[in-house]
């Protein structure tokens, strides 16, 4: 009988070790295959400055009992199909700073990523206050369960070239526009194709509806709307939204002052910025490193940012909030989710960690001007900033004052999916009609609501 036990104990114990991801061997270090800070081979050298003297020492000396690879995403694919592909072949990163917060209802529908609810409901800093809240509801079910938490949140607006103003011969230092005409106007006055130099640079390619969103903001209307039983109304089809793509292509067509190309892909449109191809685009000006733009002969000091225009002068002006956030390979074992949520936790909230980095992407020209995802140390952050210029500071709180943070709902990228070729075609038609532009925004919303019918319903009455 006790022989029996000890085999029937010994089964226990190695269907345990399965399922809870232990160890396969006793001592074998746990792997945790890890996208965060990873450069690309063509990055800045103060990127790699960054990533090899601080963030991969730090880590690997943090944490020496675990395998840690480094993992970065292949440049030229949406970073979305690359994760599903490796899901799929089961090479996924276990643990990633890669989803936007707007991802993770879809991920959690569709059993993407991994139930954390056990580590986020143990969490001090988050119940210190200390974590920030103004996403939790796009990383948690109905039912209460958690499955990330933030990790970058940012905050966008139009960027400015002071040097690209002046070369158009206006003075760099005049109020920026307050209404959409006066931006129109000033961004025509600044393009002269010969040369070539740009008014704005419009983003027209594969993520246009994320540039297209505050435009709708700014012209009073949303992209969704809650019906208040879990599912949306569409919006971007309303006089808003139809505002905001006329208006995108009146900046093409009828001011001239967008660049050729207009589906150019983001990294290039951002590339041509730098070069001082143009006085406007969307971004944040941090986002652009001093190193970066010396290549060019560009300095951050010639950079500034500034909310949306309102359509009409005394109307919305609006900023863009967004952020990436920390989630797990849904394959992950019980010792690789415990290992990542201990990485992660160094990584975005340890303040010793955090404060270092800061003061290294300080040093190196790359201190992004977004808060952190730990609330008490944003000022910290800020602190470090001595490399900023001195407008900076009051241009990014004007922005973040009046941020909106990006839509949430279910099946949200799949309506920007569906949105990129009616915008394409209103933006690159020269004479569209208004009725035109409308009827390809109705047929969009008119194509989501037949698709996705758990997400988007018209409201009753």
């Amino acid at each position: 009988m006790g022989k029996k036990l000890l085999v029937l104990l010994l089964a226990l114990a190695l269907c345990l070790g399965m399922f809870t991801g232990a160890y396969a061997e006793e001592g074998e270090k746990v792997k945790v295959i890890l996208q965060y800070g990873y450069p690309q081979d063509e990055d800045a050298e103060s990127a790699w400055n960054v990533f090899n003297d601080y963030i991969k020492p730090q880590v690997e000396a943090k944490f020496p009992d675990y395998e840690i690879e480094w993992f970065r995403w292949t440049i030229g694919s949406d970073y979305r199909q690359q994760y599903d592909q490796l899901l799929l072949a089961g090479a996924e990163p276990t643990l990633a700073i890669t989803f936007p917060y707007v991802d993770i209802q879809t991920r959690i529908a569709n059993g993407t990523i991994a139930d954390i609810t056990e580590f986020v409901e143990n969490w001090d800093l988050k119940k210190e206050g200390k974590v920030t809240e103004i996403y939790d509801n796009a990383l948690s079910s109905a039912d209460g369960r958690w499955f990330a938490v933030p990790g970058q949140p940012y905050v966008s607006g139009l960027v400015y070239n002071k040097q690209v103003i002046e070369e158009a011969g206006l003075d760099p230092d005049i109020e920026m526009p307050a209404s959409w005409t006066e931006f129109a106007e000033m961004a025509q006055s600044i393009t002269d194709k010969g040369i070539p130099r740009f008014g704005y640079l419009l983003l027209g390619s594969e993520w246009n509806a994320w540039t297209y969103t505050p435009w709708v903001w700014a012209a009073g209307g949303e992209m969704v709307r809650p019906n208040g039983d879990g599912t949306w109304a569409i919006g971007f089809n309303e006089d808003a939204g139809v505002d905001a793509a006329m208006f995108m292509n009146e900046l093409m067509w009828k001011y001239n002052a967008c660049q050729t190309n207009v589906l150019e892909s983001y990294d290039d449109m951002q590339n041509n910025f730098k070069s001082g191809l143009a006085a406007f685009t969307w971004n944040s000006p941090a986002g652009f490193s001093e190193d970066d733009l010396a290549k060019y002969d560009q300095s951050q000091a010639n950079l500034g940012i500034f909310p949306l225009p309102a359509k009409d002068e005394g109307g919305r002006i609006v900023g863009f909030a967004g952020g990436e956030v920390w989630t797990m390979s849904p394959n992950a074992t019980d010792a690789q989710r415990a290992a990542s949520w201990e990485i992660l936790n160094f990584l975005s909230y340890d303040a010793t960690y955090l404060e270092g980095l800061w003061e290294k992407e300080n040093e190196q020209g790359r201190l992004s001007a977004t808060p952190s995802a730990r609330t008490d140390l944003t000022e910290l952050k800020f602190s470090k900033a001595s490399n900023w210029p001195a407008h900076w500071a009051e241009e990014f709180a004007n922005v973040s004052a009046v941020a909106l943070p990006e839509p949430y709902c279910p099946n949200w990228n799949e309506l920007k999916n569906e949105i990129v070729i009616p915008l394409q075609t209103i933006y690159l038609t020269e004479g569209i009609t208004r009725e035109e532009a409308q009827k390809l925004l109705d047929d969009c919303a008119e194509l989501l609501y037949s698709t996705y019918p758990a997400s988007f319903q018209k409201p009753q009455g």
